[in-house]
């Protein structure tokens, strides 16, 4: 087990964040509904024909009043397009009928070249492929160039959604536990939201060594403590076991954050039984559950897209493939057989290579959840999130990250293939009761 704390007893400082909005958000509830949202597990019939469709169905939001205050960095001929740009970000990606089937095909076809199905791996292999994938990349993401990589402006993207998620529903000033922490890449986005206490669990044991090094190079004004472990079959006592009480805030916290690996525990009931037992046992009452998952939404539509014989979907950037797509589908149901061990390959470039993962059919989430104390506050797509939220929180993101979203056009986000990989995810906050 690697472990490591640092009090920050040095580092006094605190960030103040103008226009922080208010903690008293966080019980409100803002959450999307989708058509036959309660048939997710599998054992209902349901007909999910017209969910999520970005392309061809307007989702109507209000358009945001432009912001009231000029970043200081920013030029006035910026600010200008910047305005004009948060207006056009509520419009819908729209194509046409031909234009879409093109695509598709076309992606179909990259898909055979480079998918390897992993037809013959047993769940207890899944996992040391996984952990074995991230020390692996881990390695090579130190190699290599961050704003050189193809999926930079997507990368920005998602951090620009962690961000408002973290600050909109994180508690300020708590403390928080970090599942599946990897690099430390949201050390700064809990640093905003004034975390006083911090604690980082990882599966790889290399990513803990990096998450490590960002801290103690990062001069952040909380104290951190990090370790090597599995949070969905092990308890975080034992996990946790060589630091003190006091250094871990007793196992209880203010916010549990679980940012893009929340769907490995999918891979059967007894994963996902355990990663709740321990946030629903680590959250103090009136705490925030908060993450990042793949849509089963958006998986659903997408499947429902598909021709007989098909197994994924994607482009150039990014595919899904289901080995046994057959085997986990009912095609008349429009719907999975079984809410658990639903396996997809998930390919992103420049990021991950044909990795196992297992698809979150949100209700069933939604049901064990508040088995476990826990109720939904917010549910939203990437794109809507971002569109409702992006005007309020504008001032508040650093710099850099919202120069790096911003497109030839002067407008910010991001559009074509980096859409649809975006369009992937959701996010969601739940409250412990």
């Amino acid at each position: 087990m690697s472990f490591y704390n640092d009090d920050a007893s040095r580092y006094k400082r605190r960030r103040v964040v103008k226009n922080r909005v208010g903690s008293s958000r966080r019980r409100t509830t803002d959450i999307e509904q989708t058509p036959n949202e309660a048939n997710e597990d599998g054992d209902q019939n349901g007909n999910n024909n017209e969910l999520l469709s970005n392309e061809k169905t307007n989702m109507t939001v209000s358009t945001p009043d432009v912001l009231k205050e000029k970043p200081v960095w920013m030029s006035d001929a910026e600010w200008a397009i910047q305005q004009a740009s948060v207006k056009r970000a509520i419009e819908p990606l729209v194509q046409g009928d031909k234009d879409d089937k093109e695509v598709d095909k076309m992606a179909y076809e990259d898909i055979n070249v480079k998918m390897k199905y992993l037809k013959d791996i047993k769940d207890s292999g899944k996992d040391e492929i996984v952990k074995e994938y991230y020390n692996t990349q881990t390695f090579h993401s130190r190699q290599s160039k961050r704003t050189e990589s193809p999926i930079y402006r997507l990368r920005s993207f998602n951090n620009c959604i962690k961000y408002i998620l973290i600050n909109k529903y994180g508690i300020p000033e708590g403390s928080t536990l970090d599942l599946g922490c990897g690099k430390g890449g949201d050390l700064a986005k809990w640093g905003m939201n004034n975390t006083r206490q911090y604690v980082g669990i990882d599966l790889s044991d290399e990513s803990i060594r990096e998450a490590i090094k960002r801290y103690k190079n990062g001069r952040y004004s909380f104290q951190a403590v990090f370790a090597t472990g599995d949070a969905f079959k092990v308890e975080l006592p034992e996990i946790l076991k060589d630091f003190s009480m006091e250094q871990v805030s007793f196992l209880q916290f203010d916010n549990i954050s679980m940012q893009f690996c929340m769907h490995y525990a999918f891979s059967s009931e007894a994963s996902v039984e355990s990663m709740l037992n321990n946030v629903s046992k680590s959250l103090r009452v009136g705490g925030m559950f908060v993450g990042t998952i793949p849509s089963s939404d958006f998986i659903k539509w997408k499947i429902n897209k598909m021709k007989e014989g098909e197994k994924g979907w994607g482009n150039s950037l990014y595919s899904v493939t289901f080995p046994d797509l057959e085997g986990c589908w009912d095609r008349e149901k429009k719907n999975f057989k079984k809410p658990f061990g639903n396996v997809y390959n998930y390919f992103l470039k420049d990021a991950v290579e044909d990795v196992p993962e297992y698809v979150v059919p949100f209700e069933k989430f939604r049901s064990m959840c508040e088995d476990h104390g826990l109720e939904l506050r917010y549910k939203k797509n990437f794109f809507d999130m971002f569109n409702k939220e992006i005007a309020t929180f504008f001032p508040m993101l650093p710099g850099p990250l919202v120069q790096s979203l911003r497109q030839e056009d002067g407008t910010y986000g991001v559009s074509g293939e980096e859409r649809e990989a975006c369009s992937f995810y959701l996010s969601f906050a739940f409250e412990r009761v």
